[in-house]
């Protein structure tokens, strides 16, 4: 005679563990499947928690100027991006790079096998569907900690014009016509420079191709982290600014970054700044130096422009120098362009033809991306992207890249001038 069936064992998981009650008795239907899971409740719900106390706290901390200031980015956050660069830079390819991999086929693969295991009879639809969101809610619970923990209260930073006392130079001329006038011949000194940085660069004013610097990758990274040590001194930033966090690293899958819209990343969460290794030459300095920014608590897209732009122009390399030259000019003749489309126009024909060809290239490879379904692509990334600067009180968004210039515009009346 047949043993009577056990009873309890409806009552168990595949994993021979208590299925929930209270809420998720819901999602229990009276005969258990065998590959169903525990959703372990009590262990997720306390790390989520955990987490959103974590991350209440950081936000009401952020309120105090003083502790966001003297405490957190001269301290911790300095000190916990400083360690995670030296913990990550032992690996010569991105850490940040391989961390997203793996969280995508984590993703993809469990969701693959939930799905599976659910068509073919062997799991319930509500047992997985509640395990996918309880696992999904504590991970980024905590990575959204984390990342407030180590970098993110950077955002409740006052604006760099603020932190330097620079709102004398950053005031605006009393006409549009002093203010066209200004910026024209801002812009004309600087086309001149980008002409000659080109010409010490490359030792030709068109090499016929777009431009690619003699110097290896490792010998242009450590020029620009010299040009950090360099502004910070004349600038009259903390020590720390310009204490090196190690050499950015290329992405191996720079070809999915231009769909994206991306041309480098900072990862907080292993303290490395990411570039794209497919982009024309000519930006990849100045990308390097952005990201870098990002690695000294800088968290506004403007003012890591704006930095990543006067380290390149500290540099001692001559293409590094070029490639923040050639940031800089073309954000003030945007500017310009506003104020006297002629002028401007007028200006860009004083561009030597390698620079000029340069420009064209970058251009035309955006512009590969920007149509069809990469364009679509883009545009989502781009949308994602303006709900996260916005979220961390960016008020403008994706627009701040741009924002850049008028920092640029009061640092050269400050100097007198861009070099």
């Amino acid at each position: 005679m047949a043993n009577a069936p056990d009873e309890t064992a409806a009552l168990k998981t595949g994993k021979d563990q208590p299925l929930p009650i209270g809420v998720f008795a819901l999602f229990t239907p009276d005969e258990a499947m065998p590959k169903d899971r525990g959703l372990h409740v009590k262990r997720r719900g306390g790390l989520t928690l955990a987490a959103f106390v974590l991350i209440g706290l950081c936000w009401a901390l952020g309120q105090s100027p003083g502790f966001v200031e003297d405490v957190y980015a001269a301290g911790l956050s300095q000190w916990a991006g400083r360690g995670l660069a030296a913990v990550s830079g032992v690996s010569p390819t991105s850490l940040a790079e391989v961390a997203i991999v793996f969280l995508a086929a984590w993703a993809l693969l469990s969701t693959g096998a939930a799905a599976l295991h659910v068509l073919r009879r062997k799991r319930r639809f509500f047992n997985a569907l509640a395990c996918g969101t309880l696992r999904v809610l504590c991970v980024a619970a905590v990575a959204v900690a984390l990342f407030y923990l180590l970098w993110g209260v950077n955002y409740f930073r006052q604006p760099l014009i603020e932190r330097q006392g620079w709102q004398k130079y950053a005031a605006e001329p009393a006409s549009r016509e002093d203010q066209t006038r200004e910026l024209a011949a801002l812009c004309r000194a600087v086309v001149d420079s980008t002409n000659v940085a080109y010409v010490q660069a490359m030792g030709s004013d068109d090499m016929q191709v777009p431009s690619v610097p003699l110097a290896e990758l490792a010998v242009l990274d450590a020029s620009i982290d010299e040009g950090y040590e360099s502004m910070r001194r004349e600038m009259g930033l903390p020590e720390a600014f310009g204490v090196s966090r190690g050499r950015a690293k290329p992405v191996a899958l720079s070809a999915v970054m231009p769909y994206l819209n991306i041309g480098g990343f900072y990862f907080p969460w292993t303290g490395e700044a990411n570039f794209n290794r497919s982009a024309p030459w000519c930006t990849v300095p100045h990308t390097i130096a952005h990201e870098k920014a990002h690695q000294r608590c800088i968290t506004s897209e403007d003012e890591c422009n704006f930095f990543g732009a006067i380290a390149c122009l500290h540099s001692p390399d001559s293409y590094v120098r070029y490639s923040g030259l050639l940031f800089v000019q073309r954000q003030l003749l945007g500017e310009l362009y506003a104020l006297d489309r002629d002028k401007a126009t007028e200006l860009v024909k004083r561009r030597h033809k390698g620079v000029q060809r340069d420009v064209d290239d970058v251009r035309a490879w955006w512009a590969k991306y920007s149509e069809g379904l990469a364009g679509t692509v883009g545009q989502v990334s781009t949308a994602v992207n303006d709900t996260y600067l916005k979220v961390n009180r960016v008020e403008q968004g994706v627009r701040s890249y741009g924002l850049s210039a008028q920092l640029l515009v009061a640092y050269a009346r400050r100097q007198g001038g861009l070099k």
